[in-house]
């Protein structure tokens, strides 16, 4: 890190202050800015290619096309839809197996319990926490439903998990990988020392957290004053120039993006770097707050002469992973990645196949010198017929119609083979999307058919569970900080 000038002492008054920016001036705090910021765009510069993947993959899921020219202006341009019937069948059955009733969070026992007030404890903290997530947090739910959309296609996502002050109560809000910026070769969340999480917030929130202190009071300054620039990404430009679309208008409705990075700076000068959260306004770099990113004065393990040894920081974010991508990058593999390719190649046989058969219904031909017919195209309705000078062998020995072939059957096979093989990569056999494998099929093989194609499935839940297990962990501890001792639930 750059050197500062001002040297903060870590004590309980840095780890309770709600803002730290008033205990550095301005070039302390443009140093920290340039720290910031120039870190996020290396970051952001490590994924290009992933994102450049994950547009691509979400524009197969939304069936949007572009303009084609090719074979003729209009010609066929249909966006068959692989990855959106995958989405919607790994949703229809990860959202009611990982969400069903009222019992979500299951606390477990673990040692001797002879008595049985350890399993009371742990059915009233079931109970609680259940109750936290499906009532009190109205859009945990919500949330998660989201995610179950989002996950199969892009092949991440995350959940930050926090305490809302405003709201006072514990909260986790879904983050999408494209607004969740980490360096790609990272090889986890927790062991990253930068993220950043991007977030759109308008005039009037800003406002309020500068009125209440929470951020430095910057409405005085031009920045805050003035249109807010809309961010956009350097691959939403380029999609945007070839598709001919001018990026979108800034007004005073267009929300600020503020930068939340995560991240390690030496504040104290002493060779360790620190916890912090970092908020930066993205179009002038202002620093808007700093805040540590430890929880108890126990985090922090000293030596004998109170130097610092290391600090354990709080954790906020949790990776919801689809499948774990081969080469080790902390983004993961969706559908809409595994199936792009494939997707692409039948979209291109269809385009294909109808433009053949366009071309078989109304090809054209050669017209000779000796039809005696007028100038111009010549069109015909139903039931339509034409005068003409000519006779009618004259006129079939000058009319050379195209020699135009119908529709190909070998590429209506190799349609059916490319649409077959995404059926094994999303393991959605026929008897699993509600087909009837036949009458005469005895009921064990139907039963097998089921447990075999729900083995892929079955692993990728296995991930899900694992990372709400991982969510659910952190809201615990938030009750263990942030809850009374007493409750109507009992101690």
């Amino acid at each position: 890190m750059r050197e500062l000038r001002t040297k903060i002492k870590l004590d309980k008054s840095v780890m309770d202050s709600p803002n730290l920016c008033h205990l550095f001036d301005e070039v302390d705090l443009t140093t920290i800015s340039e720290e910031v910021f120039d870190g996020f765009e290396r970051d952001r510069q490590s994924r290009s290619k992933w994102e450049k993947r994950m547009s691509a993959a979400m524009d197969l899921a939304l069936q949007m096309t572009k303009g084609k020219d090719f074979p003729w202006p209009d010609c066929s341009n249909v966006a068959f839809p692989l990855v959106t019937i995958a989405t919607m069948q790994f949703h229809s059955r990860a959202y009611p197996a990982l969400i069903s009733g009222s019992d979500v969070v299951s606390y477990k026992v673990n040692g001797l319990d002879d008595d049985g007030k350890e399993k009371e404890r742990a059915i009233r903290v079931s109970q609680h926490m259940s109750w936290q997530v499906l009532e009190e947090d109205e859009d945990w739910e919500e949330q998660h439903d989201r995610l179950l959309i989002n996950l199969p296609i892009v092949g991440c996502a995350f959940k930050k998990t926090y305490r809302d002050t405003v709201e006072d109560h514990n909260d986790s809000e879904l983050v999408m990988a494209k607004d969740f910026v980490l360096d790609y070769y990272a090889k986890s969340v927790e062991g990253c020392t930068r993220k950043t999480h991007i977030i759109p917030m308008t005039r009037n929130e800003l406002w309020s957290k500068m009125a209440f202190g929470a951020y430095r009071d910057c409405r005085d300054d031009a920045w805050f004053n003035q249109n807010a620039v809309p961010f956009v990404a350097p691959q939403e430009s380029e999609e945007d120039r070839r598709a001919g679309v001018s990026p979108p208008q800034s007004d005073s409705s267009t929300p600020f993006t503020i930068l939340e990075q995560h991240t390690w700076l030496d504040f104290d000068g002493d060779g360790y770097a620190e916890p912090y959260i970092v908020y930066l306004e993205y179009t002038s770099r202002e620093v808007l707050r700093i805040v540590a990113r430890w929880d108890q004065e126990s985090d922090i393990q000293r030596d004998r002469r109170n130097k610092i040894l290391c600090i354990k920081s709080t954790e906020y974010f949790t990776k919801y992973t689809m499948i774990p991508s081969p080469d080790g990058g902390i983004y993961d593999l969706g559908l809409g990645i595994l199936l792009g390719p494939l997707n692409e190649s039948v979209n291109s046989l269809i385009n294909q196949l109808i433009d053949s058969g366009t071309m078989s219904i109304a090809a054209g031909g050669f017209i000779g010198k000796g039809a005696k017919l007028r100038a111009g195209n010549e069109r015909f309705a139903p039931f339509e017929w034409k005068k003409i000078e000519s006779s009618g062998d004259d006129l079939r020995k000058n009319l050379f119609p195209l020699p135009v072939r119908e529709p190909s059957a070998v590429l209506f096979n190799l349609l059916n083979l490319l649409i077959n093989y995404t059926d094994r990569i999303t393991g959605s056999t026929d008897i699993m999307v509600g087909e009837n494998p036949g009458q005469n099929t005895p009921a064990e093989t139907s039963r097998n058919m089921l447990e075999m194609g729900g083995k892929v499935y079955s692993a990728i839940l296995k991930r899900l569970w694992r990372s709400m297990r991982a969510e659910f962990r952190k809201l615990y501890t938030l009750n263990t900080i942030f809850l009374p001792t007493t409750s109507s639930f009992g101690p």
